[in-house]
């Protein structure tokens, strides 16, 4: 028996099988849930400042909780028509590092969060006049008449060189 004879009936065996599997497959009824996020106005506040702390695709009128990782919880908001908020959060005085804000929606139980990096309170000292880099010399003459210095004392140096193989 011939080759395309033997494989003949296993490919209509596999081609009526994808026909069978495409012409009964059901439409796919998922649904499309966005993703909620939340954004900060500042994501790298001071101690003590203030900053609003925004949300979006949460449940229309839905009660969201927010809350820093360290334990503090703060005043929740209620979601709009569209599913977002805006809340303005007042950070500790004395909170300092990275830490994350989250938005938990108490129907849905969607949440969002965002990380923060809140610097401490340094007290404002003016600095001297003379405050800067230091002194190297390399501005008086120059980097680039160093480098025309350095290269002329090569070429000193390969000459002497030169000059005591040839007298020896």
């Amino acid at each position: 028996m011939s080759t395309s004879k033997r494989l003949f009936a296993p490919l209509i065996l596999m081609f009526g099988m994808i026909i069978a599997m495409v012409g009964f497959a059901g439409p796919a009824n998922a649904a499309y849930v966005p993703q909620t996020t939340v954004s900060v106005s500042d994501q790298t506040p001071a101690a003590g400042s203030s900053l609003t702390f925004c949300g979006a695709d949460f449940q229309a009128g839905e009660t969201v909780t927010i809350a820093l990782d360290n334990g503090t919880a703060y005043p929740s908001v209620v979601a709009d028509s569209s599913g977002a908020f805006c809340t303005t959060l007042v950070l500790g005085a004395t909170l300092t590092g990275t830490h994350t804000l989250t938005a938990t929606g108490t129907t849905s139980g969607s949440t969002a969060s965002i990380e923060i990096t809140v610097a401490g309170v340094t007290a404002s000292v003016v600095p001297p006049a003379t405050a800067g880099l230091a002194f190297t010399g390399a501005a008086v003459l120059g980097i680039g008449t160093l480098g025309a210095l350095i290269l002329v004392g090569g070429a000193a140096l390969l000459f002497a060189g030169r000059r005591r193989k040839v007298n020896a």
